[in-house]
């Protein structure tokens, strides 16, 4: 049988994991057509100036769609620090805590367009009971 304090922080964590999956979806739409776009325009060998104008608008919505992914991450970052694993939860079910962070943060995953990956990066302190550090792994072409 589980531990219920255990299972009880792994239903925190699903839904601050599911809130930052649905933000990753949204950016995730509005990055795929911008990239293509970009993609489309950029293998014009000899852009006027016209192309290259619109090169330069799409570089920056796809900045501030950046910066939106760098803001979600970061309050997810915040939200998985802030919550406590149960000082009284079971150290063999909390052996199985990062491994199911992992694979939680995989499911959740939301493919972010061309070359456009995530990865979760997590530390765990059994000793003391206690997320050291949790971070995701936006990565752009």
């Amino acid at each position: 049988m589980s531990d219920i304090s255990v299972e009880n922080y792994k239903k925190s964590v699903a839904k601050i994991i599911d809130t930052w999956a649905k933000e990753m979806d949204k950016c995730g739409k509005a990055l795929a057509p911008i990239l293509d776009q970009l993609a489309e325009l950029e293998a014009v060998k000899s852009p006027d100036a016209d192309t290259k104008k619109q090169i330069d608008e799409l570089r920056k919505k796809e900045d501030a769609i950046q910066q939106h992914i760098d803001s979600a991450s970061a309050s997810l970052r915040v939200n998985m620090m802030v919550i406590d694993v149960p000082p009284q939860a079971d150290e063999k079910e909390l052996m199985k805590v990062p491994g199911w962070l992992k694979d939680i943060i995989k499911a959740k995953g939301i493919p972010l367009g061309k070359g456009v990956s995530i990865a979760p990066a997590i530390d765990f302190d059994f000793k003391k009971k206690k997320l050291k550090s949790f971070g995701i792994k936006v990565t752009f072409p």
